[in-house]
C-alpha cells in the first residue's frame, strides 16, 4: 500500500475543524501518539530517505512502520509496511539489540476525521506547532499522481494554502529544530 498524504502548517485548526463539520465529516477520535524513529545500523536512513518508527498509541497499542523513500514531489507518499505488537518494551529492545539507534520521539495530540476516501489529522506536535494531514491510500502506484490532486483538491476544499504545504516529516523538522544532523 501507498500513503499518499499531503501536510500542512497551520497556525490552529479552528477553520479546518469549521469546514470538516459543515462537510459532515465524520469524527473518528482523538488520541495522543508517541513516534520513536531509529536508525539502521546497516545503512544510513537519512541518506536513503527511509524510516523505522514504533508508534505507541493511546490506548496502548504499538505498531512498528517501515517507510520506504518518499515518491513524487508535492507530498509524503511512500510505501509503508506496518507490524502491530503488544509488548513496547521488548520491541524497542529487540530493535536495539540488533544495532538499530533510536535518534528521536516525537509526541502529538491527533484529531481524525474522515470524509469519503480521506483521512484527515489535526495534530499539535509538541515543539513543533500545528498541522493539518490530508491522506489517502492506494494499492497500485501508478495510482499514486491521481491520488495526489485528488488530496490537494480536498485541501483545498478545507481552505488549506498550498503555500502552507510542509514537505519534511516530524522527524526531519525535530532533528532541525534541535540543531541535529538527520538520522
Amino acid at each position: 500500500m501507498f500513503e499518499v498524504e499531503v501536510k500542512y502548517r497551520v497556525t490552529d485548526h479552528t477553520n479546518v475543524r469549521d469546514k470538516l463539520r459543515e462537510l459532515n465529516a465524520k469524527f473518528l477520535e482523538h488520541t495522543e501518539e508517541t513516534d520513536v524513529y531509529f536508525n539502521s545500523p546497516v545503512r544510513d536512513f537519512a541518506k536513503t530517505d527511509e524510516a523505522l518508527r514504533v508508534r505507541v498509541y493511546g490506548d496502548g497499542t504499538v505498531v512498528v512502520t517501515y517507510k520506504g523513500p518518499r515518491i513524487g514531489d508535492v507530498g509524503k507518499t511512500r510505501e509503508e509496511i506496518n507490524v502491530a505488537t503488544n509488548d513496547l518494551d521488548n520491541t524497542l529492545e529487540m530493535l536495539k539489540r540488533l544495532g538499530f539507534r533510536e535518534v528521536a520521539r516525537i509526541v502529538k495530540r491527533r484529531d481524525i476525521y474522515n470524509y469519503e476516501n480521506f483521512t484527515v489529522y489535526l495534530d499539535t506536535v509538541e515543539g513543533l506547532g500545528n498541522f493539518v494531514e490530508v491522506e489517502t491510500m492506494v494499492n497500485d502506484k501508478g495510482l499514486i499522481d491521481k491520488a495526489t490532486e485528488e488530496v490537494l483538491r480536498f485541501g483545498d476544499k478545507l481552505g488549506l494554502s498550498r503555500d502552507w504545504i510542509e514537505r519534511r516529516t516530524y522527524l526531519e523538522l525535530m532533528l532541525e529544530k534541535l540543531g541535529v544532523n538527520k538520522p
